[in-house]
């Protein structure tokens, strides 16, 4: 995740979307940068259709559409009024088609954006899981996601959450969190799920402080190594106790001083012990995403995608290059 110059807020005027855009205004007060507004007219492929064979003396594409049009960009361009304060408040943008998803991800990319901010739930979406439109998003975005619910601002961000397994693919996160940390001042906690298949010993207590003396080595030699692959970033991690982990980290012309800690958990739903965890103990979620789609997304499915949909608190996710790379 660059410097957010700019980020695209998704819109269908929902009480979902204004978290968003409220959420994103807030965020840039820690980044700068600027927020367009994006709102989807659906085609109405079948009434058009209908239209030609019976005759009728206009068409949608050239007397009803242009009007739809300018009425919604009217509105988007009041909501970026109402919302976004002015130093903030980019352009505001209507597409038409048929899915909605397809044709935000298609300007995100052409647009170039850094970031890509949506409500969890839009108009029509389930008040529980996060909506339809975000969830499709967030599997086939190349751009970071950050999804929102609640009422939660960027500045009240103490503990963001980065799970991880150990492999490439999560400690990916691990920049984007890092980042999001520096410049909230927060901390980050990477959390291990050790999923149980089993009974446990009844004795544990000295076996897992054993343990979690050596999770700690081996997270802060992970985080030494990733960084070490980064010639743009300079990091050195050191140990302030034994709970404790300090990131500091030079980027660019940036610099940030991260405390990092370790949690492990026990249970036998990995997606589960990570979104019940945070939602007791951090404030935002940054999480590796596959980005699967198909026969692989509807039999593999990821921890990624069922954290994204429970979780009741931001949650940004981060697709690695070798990933988009392997899907094209």
């Amino acid at each position: 995740m660059k410097k957010l110059n700019r980020i695209l807020v998704p819109t269908d005027f929902s009480e979902g979307s204004r978290k968003a855009y409220s959420y994103a205004e807030h965020l840039l007060r820690f980044f700068g940068g600027t927020i367009d507004m994006v709102n989807i007219v659906p085609t109405i492929k079948y009434l058009q259709e209908s239209m030609k064979k019976v005759g009728y003396p206009f068409s949608l594409d050239q007397d009803v559409y242009p009007q739809i049009i300018e009425q919604a960009r009217d509105r988007v361009a009041k909501e970026l009024e109402d919302h976004v304060a002015e130093e903030h408040r980019g352009e505001p943008v209507v597409k038409i088609g048929r899915k909605a998803y397809e044709i935000i991800l298609e300007h995100a990319h052409k647009g170039r954006y850094d970031l890509i901010v949506m409500g969890a739930q839009g108009l029509h979406a389930d008040h529980i899981i996060r909506g339809h439109v975000t969830e499709k998003v967030i599997r086939h975005s190349r751009i970071p996601v950050l999804s929102v619910s609640g009422t939660v601002m960027p500045e009240s961000t103490q503990n963001i959450v980065v799970p991880t397994d150990f492999s490439d693919l999560s400690m990916r996160a691990i920049l984007p969190a890092a980042i999001m940390a520096g410049r909230l001042k927060s901390r980050i906690t990477l959390l291990h799920v050790n999923e149980l298949h089993g009974s446990e010993p009844e004795d544990q207590q000295g076996a897992d402080e054993d343990a979690m003396r050596k999770l700690r080595k081996k997270v802060a030699q992970k985080v030494f190594d990733f960084f070490a692959e980064r010639p743009r970033a300079k990091a050195q991690i050191s140990s302030v106790d034994d709970e404790e982990l300090f990131l500091k980290l030079e980027r660019d012309d940036e610099k940030y001083e991260i405390p990092i800690f370790v949690e492990e958990v026990r249970g036998i739903s990995a997606h589960y012990e990570i979104v019940d965890y945070a939602e007791q103990n951090a404030d935002m979620i940054v999480i590796a995403t596959h980005g699967r789609s198909g026969l692989s997304h509807i039999f593999l499915g990821s921890t990624a995608e069922k954290v994204v949909q429970w979780a009741k608190i931001p949650v940004l996710t981060v697709r690695p290059r070798q990933m988009q790379q392997k899907k094209k």
